[in-house]
């Protein structure tokens, strides 16, 4: 491991941006006929130079070093990290406490299968970690967690499951319709907007609250899903319904 791996993580210089780069909207210098700029006036307070740092960790350097000692007993992996990253230091401390953002450390067995045990407490499947590497409960060696994906890959991949579920139990026909299937029963059913109301107090302050609706689909009790999730969009309600008669279906090709 790199001896200054904490100096190439959290002290690598900072994002900053050009002198001559100037921010959307604002106005550049005033010049007179020739593209002299103008001097400011003595009496007029001249600005402070806007801050253009921000931090810029890399972590890349920590990642690539505990990818490269997968395999090996954790313990070890853990000193030679320890013998570079000094508690006492609040640098190097820093770069410890990225290090389970990459590693479950944390892990048991439980019905046969490994579980991880979050910052805080939470148990989830390794399948759901977050990180890609593990220390296995049993042997205790790295590894590389098989199920883990990218946030992005993670996102899409739950976006298409529930596309892939929604596309069981309901059909857009258009805007304000939809079919939907209830308790193995077709249902055509007619969306509204749900009004939303606002309102300004003597002090200006201004208060928003929803007109009172009828979800016809909830009053019945066909569904117990949350409006957004049933209707796949917010601030909509169910304003009727029908059942949807056999040639009907027939016809939509839902027999």
């Amino acid at each position: 491991m790199r001896k200054d791996m904490a100096k190439v993580i959290v002290e690598r210089p900072r994002i900053g941006h050009s002198k001559r780069w100037v921010k959307p909207g604002r106005t550049r210098p005033l010049v007179d006929d020739e593209g002299n700029p103008l001097r400011a006036s003595a009496r007029e307070p001249k600005k402070a130079t806007p801050k253009t740092k921000a931090l810029n960790e890399n972590l890349s350097p920590l990642r690539r070093y505990l990818e490269a000692n997968v395999g090996r007993p954790w313990n070890k992996v853990y000193s030679e990290l320890s013998e570079n990253l000094r508690v006492t230091s609040a640098v190097q401390q820093h770069v410890r406490d990225h290090v389970e953002d990459f590693v479950a450390i944390k892990t048991r067995m439980r019905s046969g299968e490994i579980v991880v045990t979050g910052r805080w407490g939470r148990e989830t499947a390794l399948p759901e970690s977050y990180q890609p590497l593990y220390v296995h409960p049993r042997t205790g060696l790295l590894r590389e967690n098989g199920h883990w994906r990218k946030w992005g890959a993670r996102r899409k991949a739950e976006a298409k499951r529930r596309d892939a579920e929604r596309a069981l139990r309901m059909r857009e026909v258009s805007p304000t319709t939809q079919l939907h299937l209830f308790k193995d029963v077709w249902w055509e059913v007619t969306l509204a907007k749900v009004k939303v109301h606002r309102k300004t107090d003597a002090t200006g302050r201004v208060t928003t609250f929803r007109a009172p609706f009828v979800d016809v689909v909830a009053r019945a009790g066909l569904s117990s899903l949350a409006p957004e999730e049933l209707y796949a969009r917010p601030g909509v309600y169910a304003s009727a319904k029908r059942q949807l008669p056999k040639a009907e279906l027939k016809r939509l090709g839902l027999r």
